[in-house]
């Protein structure tokens, strides 16, 4: 039960956070939506929490839809995911301080082939969906204006005998003028610090070179 609940919160994180009630996507499912469709059908949201809100209402509407296939839901996440998690500024996070070391070139290909890897490595979790519940518990102000929404999903109640209660904090930064998620906890687990101890070591070892081959060979696996 909780391995499944985890990869639906990864999931969760790989949707992005942009409302999509009124996409394109939804006016012909049997058409897959355009990047430029999902992005362009984003409206900013005033406040944090009001995004997250809007999230959870729209990722339970792509979730019900019968008429997605999963290629469909698939490259939605993909397309959301680009169009609102800031992969600039989590890349710069989850580097720390081997990011000022890297040219721009580098940091550049790094944020390609990190972003690459998030969205293909998580875009096809949305077939574990089994009716949990989403909802927003709290919401915080933190340093540097960054914003804390706290969630939980709570587990099917008509198949689990009790619910398992999984917390997920997102942690949002305002870029221009629109909230853009740079973290996601679980439980405690920081996405970001997950991914750093992982990088600094193979940074260690074998550099940014190292690094980058390894999510090139990663990307081109989950591509086939």
């Amino acid at each position: 039960m909780r391995m499944r609940f985890l990869r639906f919160v990864v999931m969760v994180l790989a949707l992005g956070l942009v409302p999509l009630t009124h996409s394109p996507l939804f006016a012909d499912p049997t058409t897959a939506p355009t990047q430029d469709a999902a992005a362009n059908s984003a409206v900013p949201a005033a406040t944090a929490r009001g995004l997250i809100e809007s999230v959870l209402a729209d990722v339970s509407v792509i979730l019900h839809n019968p008429q997605l296939n999963a290629s469909q839901r698939s490259e939605a996440v993909r397309q959301v995911a680009y169009a609102n998690i800031d992969f600039q500024t989590l890349s710069r996070l989850t580097m720390a301080q081997n990011w000022r070391g890297l040219s721009p070139e580098k940091q550049a290909e790094f944020v390609q082939e990190f972003q690459k890897h998030l969205s293909a490595t998580y875009a096809h979790m949305t077939d574990n969906y089994n009716n949990e519940v989403l909802s927003v518990a709290a919401d915080r102000k933190e340093q540097n204006s960054d914003w804390t929404v706290q969630t939980k999903i709570v587990g099917n109640q008509q198949t689990d005998n009790k619910p398992e209660v999984i917390k997920v904090d997102y942690r949002l930064r305002q870029k221009d003028n629109q909230w853009k998620v740079i973290d996601v906890t679980v439980d405690g687990v920081s996405l970001v610090a997950n991914f750093r101890s992982q990088f600094q070591e193979i940074m260690s070892n074998g550099g940014i070179e190292q690094l980058l081959q390894l999510l090139r060979d990663k990307n081109a696996a989950e591509a086939k």
